[in-house]
């Protein structure tokens, strides 16, 4: 599966993209692939689950939240969104999932193929 990434940085005035390939690419695979490509020197971990400690809806919301906490204080990060594709279509054929929005409305989104 090929994963593009739209994503932008604080002190950048136009979103940037980056695309990788994965066998079954998800959030938590996106997130960990911009962080070491943004920043290799660190590797994010998300936090742990802890069985029988919350339900799962609200560790899951706890981890992306601290993600999300990650992305913008020490990435920079001031939006991003990702979108899987099939090998061999179009981003005409996707559609963008939003983990971070900063700055009111999305901008145009751009084909990257």
């Amino acid at each position: 599966m090929r994963c593009l990434i739209r994503y932008q940085l604080r002190e950048e005035e136009l979103p940037s993209h980056h695309e990788f390939n994965a066998e079954a690419p998800d959030t938590e695979l996106v997130i960990r692939h911009l962080t070491e490509f943004l920043h290799p020197e660190v590797m994010f971990e998300f936090l742990p689950v802890q069985p029988g400690a919350k339900d799962g809806i609200t560790q899951l919301r706890d981890r992306m939240a601290h993600a999300r906490d990650y992305l913008e204080q020490y990435c920079g990060l001031k939006s991003l969104s990702y979108m899987i594709l099939p090998e061999g279509a179009s981003s005409a054929q996707g559609r963008w999932t939003t983990l971070l929005l900063g700055g009111g409305e999305p901008g145009p989104i751009s084909r990257l193929d």
